[in-house]
Order: structure tokens, then sequence, then C-alpha cells
């Protein structure tokens, strides 16, 4: 069975992803480097069961939490490598971020 999420609650459940000032959340955690598993598993679970409107409109939270994910991840990137640390995790979550996003926001 398909389980759908609507935006108000996605909204939420981004927001405490993205604590960046507790350090919570998965790109709360991913900021001081630490790449969470579980953490990653939420957010793809978020965006997999969002559904939008009917009416084609999308909640402005929504797209801010949700356009900026592909960037953020990409500029850790650069101080994963820096650091010697295997980008392989990090790289799936970009791509998969990258596709999902596409099909939910779609392109100009």
């Amino acid at each position: 069975m398909e389980v759908i999420m609507d935006i108000p609650k996605a909204i939420e459940l981004l927001e405490n992803e993205w604590n960046v000032v507790d350090l919570t959340g998965f790109f709360g955690h991913l900021k001081v480097d630490v790449f969470d598993d579980e953490g990653l598993q939420r957010v793809k679970d978020i965006l997999n069961e969002v559904e939008l409107p009917e009416s084609g409109e999308v909640n402005k939270r929504f797209v801010e939490l949700t356009w900026f994910i592909p960037t953020f991840l990409h500029w850790q990137r650069p101080a994963w490598v820096q650091d010697g640390k295997d980008t392989k995790k990090l790289d799936e979550a970009i791509d998969f971020f990258e596709m999902r996003l596409t099909t939910i926001l779609g392109l100009p």
C-alpha cells in the first residue's frame, strides 16, 4: 500500500531535518560531517510519499525546503574529498535527490 503525505506534514518533517541550529536532522548532522543513514532514509521517505495538489500549485515553503537539497549536498563534497572520505554515499544521495526533485518539481 502506498502511503501519501500531504504538503503541510512534509514541511514539518523537512524542517526537522534541516535543523542546522541544534545540528539535528539529516542536514544538521551533515553540516558537522556526520552522514546519518537513518536521516537520509527519512528524507527519502518524505519525498517518496509526498503528494502535490492536483491544482499544480506548490507551497512556497515546500519549495524552499527541497530545491536546495542537491546544492547543499554538493557543497559538502569538497570537504569529504579533502578529508579522504569515501564519497559514494554522498554521491548516491545527490543523484537520488536530483532525480526525485526533478520528478516532484519538474523542469523549466
